[in-house]
């Protein structure tokens, strides 16, 4: 499109574009988005990965032992004894290591608050994938950051 300022005779050709985008402001943009896309969702993967090992952190260990299903299932249980001493039992999960047999001794961590919440895992490795990636993508953009304003200051 082409038009005249009001009272001049030559044509101005006008775009909705910028024709040339510097290096360093196509270097900005790519910071800038590196450093939105990596401190929000990193600090929100942190807080709730180290939210997951708070929560965690309350299970207690003790040991149980392997029983055969209540139910007369071939699906093995565990059974233990909480801090007021009764006994509790659980399915064994799924993912379990498939070598378990019946009378066999394993480690459980119970949530005392809630006795029946029990599991054969370690409760240290939750949220662990979480903070790991929040980790990342936080690194990402703070250093996405710092190179955006060492870019700035160069210029």
């Amino acid at each position: 499109m082409t038009g005249s300022p009001a009272g001049s005779g030559t044509p101005i050709n006008f775009s909705y574009y910028r024709v040339v985008l510097s290096t360093s402001d196509a270097l900005m943009l790519v910071l800038e988005l590196l450093t939105w896309v990596g401190l929000i969702p990193g600090l929100i993967l942190l807080a709730i990965g180290y939210a997951r090992r708070a929560f965690a952190s309350r299970f207690q260990q003790t040991w149980g032992i392997i029983i055969p299903s209540p139910a007369g299932t071939s699906h093995l249980w565990f059974r233990w004894i909480d801090l007021t001493r009764d006994a509790q039992s659980a399915p064994v999960p799924v993912d379990a290591d498939e070598s378990l047999r019946v009378g066999d001794e394993v480690e459980v961590w119970f949530d005392p608050r809630n006795s029946e919440n029990a599991r054969l895992d370690h409760p240290s490795a939750d949220g662990r994938v979480l903070r790991t990636i929040g980790w990342v993508l936080s690194g990402v953009g703070a250093g996405a950051g710092v190179v955006q304003l060492i870019v700035l200051l160069v210029e």
